[in-house]
């Protein structure tokens, strides 16, 4: 059976048919057909029965289809479904993946299934991804790869053109825009683009075509200084080299900007309550309920503390019934302009603009920006309840309360990613319901004391 978009059944469908007929040819003809672009889908609703067995299938005499289907899912989803495979099995399919790939799919297994299948993976292939799963994976020794062309200086154009004609089939999965030149150390002397290679004349040396003082990092440099390199070099593959300057691999552009967009989902995932990294629906439900969990009852117990503030006003409250309207009015008004300061700070200290010691700086311009936004607002919330309430000294209390709960609120949001950074915790996940918790108890506090006041 063939991929047919015509037909009534869905793609899934036909493939678990497919699966279920157990011929590797005609699943691996069937997945050739299948849109890239609903190849992720299909395979990701197929059940766990069926994925693994489609895995399993292809794993003998179509190990490298399988590796490119493990590249259209993030590392967490890849590695879900390789850790239900036999180690032989999986090993076929890891040997064939890139190299960087390769290790960001090992690292997220345990370390007990990781090394079972290094140990069947090919001897030379299992040592290069031990050496790159020593690095973090937001470093150039953990983003770069080792398919690369590398020659020595001493060597001649006449050389390299006979071995890239010899090793065509082998080189076609390599990062061959440049020629990176050693020396007899296997220290790194420079590189040749392949432009000015094939145009040299026959007999030239590469060192006399070699870029003059080419630009290089270190296996520790972090993804900050990467995205730095880049923005000022306009090369698509820098050279990393070890503390003794050898030529160890290549990390490439691409594979900076999707490590710099993992890094601000994973920020985002924080922010949003999901503490524990990638969830996805796939997930065994324990797993996700207790990473859920972990946000949740925290929040539930800061809560009741704001909650708390009401309990002191009962009466007022009683005496006001109105008031309770608009305590969430005002909390969610105020709550929105704190995470606007948390949303800016977050993304400069990422940047590197700000750091724990701007702290004053932070809050004496969000405090600024917050009064002046503050008092648009109330005079405009106060205005809105006057006219539909008919109670001015009501408007008055509302309203009145917005510009002092958000400068508070605002001034929180700025500064406590810095607080939290200087303190070692992640300021994406815990900057959320710190200002929540704020926001709501002096809203409340505030809003109750006005009317306490005036009502």
């Amino acid at each position: 059976m063939t991929f047919d978009p015509q037909l009534e059944i869905d793609a899934t469908q036909q493939l678990s048919l497919v699966i279920d007929g157990g011929e590797a040819e005609h699943l691996a003809a069937f997945l050739h057909l299948l849109p890239p672009e609903d190849t992720t889908y299909t395979i990701s609703h197929l059940d766990d029965e069926r994925r693994t067995k489609m895995l399993s299938l292809l794993s003998a005499e179509h190990s490298d289809l399988a590796a490119d289907l493990m590249e259209h899912f993030v590392d967490e989803h890849a590695a879900d479904m390789i850790e239900q495979l036999e180690p032989r099995e999986a090993a076929a399919i890891v040997d064939e993946m890139d190299s960087d790939e390769q290790t960001d799919l090992l690292t997220e297994l345990d370390e007990e299934d990781a090394e079972a299948i290094l140990h069947e993976m090919d001897p030379e292939e299992a040592a290069d991804a031990r050496h790159r799963m020593q690095y973090d994976e937001d470093v150039a020794g953990g983003l770069m790869i080792t398919e690369y062309l590398s020659y020595r200086d001493s060597q001649d154009v006449d050389a390299v053109i006979a071995d890239l004609r010899a090793n065509a089939e082998e080189y076609n999965e390599y990062e061959v825009r440049f020629a990176y030149l050693i020396d007899h150390d296997d220290k790194f002397v420079g590189l040749v683009t392949m432009r000015r290679l094939v145009m040299a004349p026959a007999g030239k040396k590469l060192i006399d075509l070699a870029i003059k003082s080419p630009k290089s990092v270190s296996v520790d440099a972090d993804l900050e200084e990467l995205v730095g390199l880049f923005d000022r070099v306009d090369f698509s593959a820098v050279p990393v080299v070890n503390p003794d300057g050898r030529l160890v691999g290549v990390v490439q552009r691409a594979a900076v900007q999707e490590a710099l967009s993992d890094s601000a989902n994973e920020d985002l995932m924080k922010i949003t309550g999901i503490v524990a990294g990638e969830e996805f629906r796939s997930m065994p439900m324990m797993s996700r309920l207790l990473r859920r969990l972990a946000y949740l009852l925290p929040i539930m117990v800061l809560l009741l503390l704001s909650a708390s503030v009401i309990h002191l006003y009962l009466e007022t409250v009683a005496a006001n019934p109105v008031l309770a309207m608009f305590l969430p009015v005002v909390a969610g008004l105020c709550g929105s302009g704190g995470n606007q300061a948390v949303g800016v700070s977050l993304r400069e200290v990422s940047l590197g603009l700000i750091l724990p010691g701007d702290f004053m700086r932070v809050l004496i311009k969000e405090a600024a920006l917050a009064l002046a936004a503050g008092v648009v607002l109330g005079i405009a919330l106060m205005l809105m309840v006057w006219g539909w309430q008919g109670n001015f000294y009501l408007g008055l209390v509302v309203g009145g309360a917005v510009p002092i709960v958000i400068v508070i609120a605002k001034s929180v949001g700025g500064t406590v990613p810095l607080v939290l950074r200087s303190i070692g915790l992640d300021p994406a996940m815990a900057s959320g319901p710190v200002v929540t918790t704020v926001v709501d108890l002096f809203s409340f506090l505030i809003v109750l004391l006005f009317a306490t006041w005036l009502l």
